[in-house]
């Protein structure tokens, strides 16, 4: 794997933070930890967020097995050409309905599980699980991250990929979990906004790699 995975996730995840905040924020909030000593509030606010890039990893193995298939058939441009092209449609989908990554059974079915392992005894392992769960939620940027995975059609680029885009969200994450600073819709309705911006960047950078055959996928 080159470093090219990783720079490009990390990067992605940095950028697109912002929006992570808007959508999972309340999640963040929702985590009972602040009557906790510091070192254990700490630890287990890093565990949740090691829990949502654990999923991501996971993902971006699939994801580079399946992308992998493309490759051996000489489709790894047209799959690079056709993932920026569905990433536009859609950014231009959630800039006209932007409620509609989040209402989905799927959601639905996630966030009752949340719920439960809120209430649950409060153990490092459920922190954990709670951020494993965290990853598997309808998200426009995680959708982003995805495309850009199959992509690669290389297991340890997607997965690194995958990894370190969720080590971008870390910083904003951690901050607002340990802040408990409580974030209004007006000013997370403005956070979402970047991620139309962070879409359309993403998209033509995948079309520009596809078009341009030379380049390395890698």
């Amino acid at each position: 794997m080159t470093t090219i995975p990783i720079i490009t996730g990390l990067s992605l995840g940095i950028l697109g933070s912002m929006h992570c905040v808007g959508m999972c924020g309340p999640i963040a909030l929702s985590l009972p930890v602040h009557q906790l000593p510091p070192v254990q509030k700490y630890a287990n606010i890093f565990l949740y967020n090691i829990g949502r890039a654990f999923t991501y990893a996971i993902m971006g193995a699939v994801l580079g097995l399946l992308g992998s298939s493309f490759e051996i058939f000489g489709l790894q441009q047209a799959l690079s050409i056709g993932g920026g092209v569905l990433i536009l449609i859609l950014a231009a989908i959630y800039y006209l309905r932007p409620g509609w990554v989040g209402s989905t059974a799927w959601s639905a079915k996630v966030s009752n599980k949340l719920g439960q392992l809120m209430r649950k005894d409060k153990s490092y392992g459920t922190y954990f699980s709670i951020g494993i769960l965290n990853g598997f939620l309808p998200c426009g940027l995680v959708y982003l991250a995805v495309a850009g995975a199959l992509s690669l059609s290389n297991v340890w680029g997607s997965m690194g990929f995958m990894m370190f885009f969720g080590l971008g969200t870390f910083p904003a994450m951690m901050a607002m979990a340990m802040s408990h600073k409580i974030i209004s819709i007006k000013q997370r309705m403005s956070m979402r906004k970047i991620y139309p911006m962070v879409t359309l960047v993403m998209g033509a950078y995948l079309i520009y790699r596809g078009l341009m055959s030379e380049m390395p996928l890698e």
